[in-house]
């Protein structure tokens, strides 16, 4: 019983250890040759790095002397760009090539569309609010609008930095911010 039972454990042992060969094997799928020529040139380019690292490494220790470091550093630096031209030459070649496969023809919903514009991220963000009138309304001589009520943009007076509207104090620096109304108050 007690055979039987280390023979379970070694055998289990055996296929947990021998499990990652097997799949590596079987599951691994066949890679083109321009994959295996982009991996060996990224690896090549990963060693140069990797020697540039040492190499100023070991001229801060004072290992090398300066005339040392300016030619290995040269070799590194033209073995780690070599390997980056290389990766994106194979890269751009392959990109030709599918685009050469797929057709000249542009669906119309793609040749519609329009390049999405970059978001603006504002650090404090502002709800603006929009009335509808059924007529223009003229402002009464005593009520002038103030140039940040009218463009529904508030800034501080004291750092600049971009403030709700119904804010009574800047997020930034902390000064009362006037209200819209023309009241003016301001503390230090």
């Amino acid at each position: 019983m007690f055979i039987l039972a280390a023979a379970l454990i070694v055998a289990g042992v055996a296929l947990f250890v021998a499990a990652p060969l097997g799949i590596g094997l079987v599951g691994a799928r066949a890679k083109s040759a321009g994959e295996l020529q982009v991996e060996r040139h990224e690896h090549e380019c990963a060693l140069a790095v990797q020697g540039l690292r040492e190499l100023e490494f070991d001229r801060e220790m004072g290992k090398l002397s300066d005339a040392d470091y300016e030619s290995m550093h040269k070799t590194l630096e033209d073995r780690a760009l070599t390997a980056m031209a290389a990766v994106e030459n194979i890269r751009m070649q392959s990109e030709k090539a599918a685009n050469a496969k797929k057709p000249s023809v542009t669906p119309l919903t793609d040749a519609l569309r329009r390049p999405a514009a970059p978001r603006r991220i504002d650090p404090i963000p502002t709800l603006v609010l929009r009335t509808e009138h059924p007529r223009p309304v003229q402002p009464s001589p005593q009520q002038q609008p103030t140039p940040s009520a009218s463009g529904k943009i508030r800034f501080c007076p004291q750092c600049g930095m971009r403030a709700a509207i119904d804010s009574k104090f800047c997020a930034q620096c902390g000064i009362a911010i006037r209200p819209l109304g023309g009241a003016a108050a301001r503390t230090e």
